[in-house]
């Protein structure tokens, strides 16, 4: 370590279908960077997504870092936009370098109010309702016509359920079509999102889903990409991959 002056965790792990770090490795690798005197920044675009799939508060998430980004647009719904988080010696020299690569915008007003908006609609109104956790776990009336805003941690639990649900009946219908066609990493979401691997080509897949679309009338997925020759995946046999999140609308359709 004595030419490395940061380390960067992302949480969840995107590229690997939401996978998070086991807790007891980020405490340890904070040990280790201290004592070596290496800076500990933590890419949290999804954040609150990792809050609910460790089943922490975001202060909790954030204390073994130096420093911490949050995106605005993803989990938060917001227009764009980020927070840089850190000491104050650190913000400052950000500041600096945000002027210097052109982030001095104008007016950043419409996203601090899509942004601010997206927070108390999407964590902070639905940790305030009664009997709420932290995490953002709670238990909410609904109505038909305004739905209430689903926690992260009911969309991963949805997620769950469907992924279950999904391999449990292909395994009991075909135990060899789980194998053969399709698999989901990880096996059990750990946030509001997972990978779809499939054997069948790009082509394929896009075939597959214009006829079921022509019959049944919905759309199964809209965006699919093929997987590089380097991807562990691909020497496994599979040749395309969908990332599945589950959000307030797609977790609003009924299980059955």
């Amino acid at each position: 370590l004595n030419n490395v002056s940061t380390l960067i965790l992302e949480l969840p792990h995107r590229e690997l279908g939401g996978k998070l770090t086991p807790w007891d490795d980020i405490l340890k690798m904070k040990q280790h960077l201290a004592e070596h005197q290496v800076a500990f920044h933590c890419d949290g675009a999804r954040m609150f997504e990792a809050s609910a799939g460790y089943q922490q508060s975001l202060a909790e998430l954030a204390e073994p870092f130096d420093s911490v980004y949050v995106s605005f647009y993803k989990g938060l719904g917001g227009l764009s936009g980020a927070m840089l988080m850190g000491n104050a010696d650190f913000c400052q020299q950000a500041r600096v370098w945000l002027r210097r690569f052109g982030g001095n915008l104008f007016t950043l007003m419409p996203y601090a109010v899509s942004a601010w908006g997206g927070y108390q609609n999407h964590w902070k109104k639905l940790l305030d309702v009664p009997n709420g956790e932290n995490n953002g776990s709670c238990k909410r009336g609904t109505s038909d016509r305004f739905p209430k805003n689903l926690t992260f941690t009911e969309k991963k639990l949805k997620l769950a359920g469907i992924v279950e649900a999904l391999v449990g009946d292909i395994d009991q219908k075909e135990k060899r079509y789980a194998t053969k066609i399709a698999c989901f990493e990880p096996k059990i979401p750990q946030v509001n999102m997972v990978h779809l691997y499939l054997r069948p080509t790009v082509d394929d897949c896009n075939r597959a889903r214009n006829i079921i679309e022509k019959r049944r009338g919905v759309c199964v997925f809209h965006r699919i990409r093929s997987l590089d020759r380097l991807d562990s995946a691909y020497r496994e046999g599979y040749r395309s991959m969908i990332e599945i999140t589950m959000g307030q609308a797609n977790g609003m359709i009924p299980d059955e």
